[in-house]
């Protein structure tokens, strides 16, 4: 190491310390070392260390991101941590932004002295990650070479558990793909397999599988037929072992695996063989598992059927939840939240949204509570960064029957669904406040149903002859006869979106693919419709979804016309957002 690196440090102190870290004969994690250094720092520099050992620290901090997609920087490393400040500044370590060309020019040095596989895979990996987004130019393909030769060692010779081993097999192959490197393909190819064979064990499901994943679903890669029958093999007689053991999701791991390996080789029936054993292992074990669980692991079983073609075996599996639906229910809880706000602060908001005339004020109110999807996707950023493992694994939603309704996937994948769940949460929030500025609107303005239907009708997609329909809801909406509002006038709603859709071209009607006649588009079809979109805003668009037809909002529509509802359901909070969705679409003037 050179001396410019730092004024005022011992040089040899620091390397004996980095060397004897490189000693450790245990198991070692990225974390650990980090830690180390990090304690080290503490006990010999207080507040003025070394930048090298900042660098080290730094280096050992990052974490690795093993999912498809890239981190936020657009590289396969990311922050160990993100915190939300009190001005609600965030604020991340480590972050690229530190990173400079210095900093890389050591990392490639300790990279040429280390002689440790983790220490050297690390190196190499953050100078493969880093260079061409710092520096403006790609790192040489050897240090690729390099880390994947690191891999190796610490594969074959278990440098590490293999939590931390499989991932860096993965990261390796890809690696070797990209300097098209063959011979270091199937070198990683005999590893991965025999890695799965050393640390392989039942009862862990995430230390066996692998070899499928990155074997056999890998389309870039064709391994010979003897590997490929051993990765099966081995599958299948780890879940034929799960299933006596009566592990559920053991076997639905495995299960998976071999369904999707017979699905390449179009084999139905041995699909078939295998979810129906799934399923009859899952009814051995019901007085033992969650009805909520259980009832989720069925939903995925029906999911797989669908994807295979088993309609019958689908509709006996679906069966079979209805039987469980009551068991669901009765393991739901409660869960309350208390937000404080100062009272002064809403009587404020209020009196400024009900400030003016009638149609001035109709007009403040109407806006002001319609949810603006980029304001909601900033907000889920910022969440997502100050709580990242909730949105990180998928999520279940139940309907108060107990039946699971629809899937949020991880952030990454489903955006569009948190987004959902994010506006229906805040409309949940506001919904008081949306009571008392309509209190204040009906009481300030003396609020009748002539004054709302005069208002409404400015708006031209009002059509006459469904005047005494709205007239008849909206009179039951302002005498809190909830029941008779809500079914006049969640279908006037959809009816007045046709109205629309007709005055600015979009079409009525499609052709139905299965029976090819000509049907109805459904609310949720036009409220996807790109002309409906721009003239009514993807706001409004959105906020009507959430509200009315989306399983992972409200779907307060399908919910009331399917018969699905309960008396509790046709209350002031759901009137208000009905009567609220009439003003939007008043707005279309």
């Amino acid at each position: 190491m050179s001396e410019n690196y730092d004024s005022k440090w011992n040089e040899d102190k620091v390397t004996e310390f980095l060397n004897q870290l490189e000693t450790i004969s245990e198991q070692v994690s990225e974390k650990y070392i980090y830690l180390q250094i990090g304690n080290y720092i503490k006990e010999k520099y207080n507040s003025e260390p070394p930048k090298v050992l900042l660098w080290e620290e730094m280096a050992f901090a990052f974490t690795e991101k093993y999912y498809e997609s890239m981190s936020e920087w657009g590289t396969f490393f990311y922050p160990l941590f993100t915190i939300s400040k009190d001005k609600g500044d965030i604020v991340e370590y480590p972050s690229i932004q530190e990173i400079t060309s210095e900093i890389i020019s050591y990392w490639e040095k300790r990279l040429e002295k280390s002689n440790h596989p983790v220490f050297k895979a690390r190196y190499s990996n953050l100078i493969w990650d880093f260079s061409e987004r710092i520096r403006g130019e790609k790192p040489h393909f050897s240090v690729a070479q390099i880390f994947i030769d690191s891999v190796i060692k610490i594969a074959k010779n278990k440098f590490q558990k293999y939590q931390y081993v499989i991932p860096k097999l993965k990261r390796a192959l890809s690696l070797a793909f990209i300097i098209n490197d063959k011979n270091r393909t199937n070198q990683l190819i005999d590893v991965i397999i025999d890695y799965e064979d050393k640390v392989g064990e039942d009862d862990k499901p995430y230390s066996w599988g692998f070899s499928y994943e990155l074997l056999l679903k890998n389309k870039n890669l064709r391994i010979k037929e003897e590997k490929e029958q051993k990765i099966i093999r081995d599958l299948e007689e780890r879940f034929e072992r799960l299933i006596k053991g009566n592990d559920i999701w053991g076997a639905k791991s495995s299960g998976t695996l071999i369904a999707d390996y017979y699905s390449r080789r179009r084999d139905i029936s041995k699909i078939k063989e295998i979810i129906s054993k799934l399923v009859n292992i899952a009814f051995d074990q019901i007085s033992k598992t969650p009805a909520i669980a259980l009832s989720n692991y069925l939903m995925e079983l029906t999911l797989f059927c669908l994807q295979y073609g088993l309609k019958d075996l689908r509709e006996e599996i679906l069966n079979k939840i209805k039987n469980i639906g009551e068991k669901v229910k009765s393991e739901f809880n409660t869960v309350k939240t208390k937000i404080e706000i100062p009272v002064e602060e809403i009587e404020k908001y209020v009196e400024d949204l009900i400030e003016g005339d009638l149609s001035t004020v109709l007009q403040k109110i109407t806006i002001s509570y319609i949810p603006i999807k980029e304001k909601v996707k900033q907000q889920l950023q910022h969440q997502s960064k100050v709580t990242p493992i909730l949105y990180s694994i998928p999520q279940e939603i139940f309907d108060r029957r107990g039946f699971s309704v629809a899937t949020l996937g991880p952030l990454e994948e489903d955006i569009d669904g948190h987004i959902v769940r994010l506006i229906l949460q805040n409309m949940i929030t506001i919904s008081f406040l949306l009571r008392k500025t309509l209190d204040a609107l009906i009481k300030k303005f003396n609020l009748n149903t002539q004054n709302i239907i005069n208002y409404l009708y400015e708006s031209p997609i009002f059509d006459e002859h469904r005047k005494s329909l709205l007239v008849k809801g909206i009179d039951a909406y302002l005498n809190n006869d909830f029941v008779d509002a809500l079914h006049i006038l969640i279908p006037q709603v959809e009816a007045l979106v046709r109205n629309l859709a007709e005055k600015i071209g979009s079409a009525l009607v499609k052709i139905d693919s299965r029976s090819e006649n000509i049907k109805y588009r459904t609310l949720d079809d036009l409220l996807r419709d790109e002309k409906i979109n721009k003239v009514l805003t993807e706001d409004i668009c959105l906020y009507f979804r959430v509200l009315f037809t989306d399983p992972k909002g409200i779907n307060l529509r399908n919910y009331i016309c399917h018969g699905i509802c309960e008396m509790e359901d046709f209350n002031q909070t759901n009137a208000d957002r009905v009567f609220h969705a009439l003003l939007c679409l008043s707005l279309f003037r």
